[in-house]
C-alpha cells in the first residue's frame, strides 16, 4: 500500500515539474484502482489550468484580430485582459495548493 500512496501522491506533486503528462501515464501503466483513481483526479485537477489558458489566449487573438481600435479611450481592452489574467493566476495558484493538499492527504 505504501508504493501505492507514493504513486497517487507523486500523481498530485507532479503539478510542479510535470503537469498533465505523469499522472497520464501512470493511470494507463498502474493496474491498482486506488492509484487510477488519485491519478485521475490530478490529471483533471492539472488539465484546467490549460484550459482556461487556451480560452484567454483565444479571447486575446479574437480581441486583437477584431478590433482595430483596442488602445483607445473607449475601448475596455486592457482592462479585460488584465481582469482575465489575474482570474487566471488565481485559480492556477488555488489549484496547485488544492494539489499539494491532495497529495499530503494521500500520504497520511
Amino acid at each position: 500500500m505504501n508504493q501505492s500512496k507514493g504513486l497517487s501522491a507523486l500523481g498530485y506533486l507532479s503539478f510542479y515539474f510535470a503537469p498533465f503528462i505523469l499522472p497520464l501515464i501512470v493511470f494507463f501503466v498502474t493496474k491498482d484502482d486506488f492509484v487510477k483513481h488519485h491519478n485521475k483526479r490530478a490529471f483533471i485537477s492539472q488539465l484546467f489550468p490549460i484550459v482556461l489558458g487556451i480560452i484567454y489566449f483565444i479571447s486575446f487573438i479574437v480581441f486583437v484580430v477584431t478590433d482595430n481600435n483596442i488602445y483607445g479611450p473607449d475601448n475596455l481592452f486592457e482592462g479585460w485582459i488584465f481582469i482575465g489574467f489575474i482570474i487566471l493566476a488565481v485559480i492556477s495558484f488555488a489549484i496547485a495548493i488544492w494539489n499539494l493538499v491532495q497529495a499530503i492527504k494521500v500520504l497520511r
